[in-house]
């Protein structure tokens, strides 16, 4: 019986959204072995792990890797290098579907809920973020923390408004459309 495969509800949270999705080749492509020592993966272990049906291509027949073939290695290999027997991968990888050609910097595994998740991105939208942190504050009816962001926002838009100012200040004058006529303010 074939292990069914569960994926969040939250497609936003879906391991999918870290896989490789074309084999497309890199411009400077690795070899397996080349990755496998910078894994500090055992040769015999990666063909172990074709053999084993972990990887979904034979890492001996591979002159080069493409960028989904770096990502599988890269990603199998370093749960292996971590310390996972067969026993663990398959308890953790049970539900990913294969092939395993993930961004492994882009994923984490939650203990908690068994499964993999996305990692929240590092540059969420900052509005939406401050938005939510000061909404935060008013239920907290944080007055105080308030006072010194309106402070801050007033400062912040007075330094803007006199940068605004001296770029005008020391702005070359406009092209004069007279011909080449000297103004009287040219000399000042």
């Amino acid at each position: 019986m074939a292990a069914q495969i569960m994926l969040p509800d939250d497609p936003e949270d879906s391991p999918l959204m870290a896989r490789v999705t074309a084999a497309q080749h890199l411009l400077f492509p690795s070899t397996p072995r080349a990755i496998c020592e910078q894994l500090g993966l055992n040769w015999w272990a990666a063909l172990k792990l074709f053999e084993d049906g972990w990887l979904d291509f034979s890492p001996e027949d591979a002159l080069v890797l493409d960028e989904a073939q770096e990502a599988e290695l890269r990603f199998v290999g370093s749960l292996v290098v971590g310390g996972c027997d067969r026993d663990m991968l398959s308890s953790l990888l049970s539900n990913l579907p294969k092939p395993y050609a993930y961004h492994p910097n882009r994923l984490y595994y939650d203990w908690g809920a068994r499964r993999w998740r996305l990692l929240p991105d590092p540059k969420p939208n900052p509005e939406a973020v401050f938005a939510d942190w000061l909404d935060g504050l008013v239920e907290r009816d944080d007055m105080g923390s308030l006072t010194g962001i309106l402070e801050l926002a007033r400062d912040a838009l007075a330094r803007v408004r006199l940068k605004t100012a001296q770029q005008i200040f020391h702005a070359p004058p406009p092209p004069s459309g007279d011909g080449g006529q000297k103004s009287p303010l040219d000399d000042w």
